[in-house]
């Protein structure tokens, strides 16, 4: 199979998957008319980060190989972590001229998701993912 087509079908396997555990966050999380920001986003985006260091630790010294990256970063967490669903939430406090909320949602957001991340690809590193 041509290499740009495994890709693109990893991209929207992937994708498709991520999609629906985000749908599924988001049923099980859902945004309550008085709760000022949607936690299923917060939700998402953290683990999304976590598991991207993962797999970045995991594919860091393996011979490059594009249809992994392709399914798991581009299509998996890509479909999972919709950051432009964060800009929606922001626009909403913005509107609303909720600044505490706003600086707060986008403190949490950015401060978790580096965190997550960095604690991914530490335990990744410790379980022997990545060797380096």
């Amino acid at each position: 199979m041509n290499p740009l087509v495994a890709q693109a079908l990893a991209v929207a396997a992937g994708g498709s998957l991520g999609a629906l555990l985000r749908h599924g966050a988001n049923l099980l999380l859902p945004k309550a008319a008085h709760h000022p920001f949607a936690a299923s986003t917060l939700l998402v985006n953290v683990v999304g980060c976590l598991l991207a260091g993962i797999v970045v630790a995991w594919l860091e010294h393996r011979q490059p190989d594009d249809f992994w990256r392709a399914l798991l970063l581009t299509g998996l967490l890509g479909g999972l972590t919709t950051f432009s669903a964060f800009g929606v939430d922001l626009l909403q406090l913005l509107r609303a001229g909720r600044w505490g909320w706003l600086a707060l949602v986008a403190g949490l957001h950015v401060g978790l998701g580096l965190l997550a991340i960095v604690a991914g690809w530490k335990l990744a590193r410790l379980a022997g993912l990545s060797t380096g």
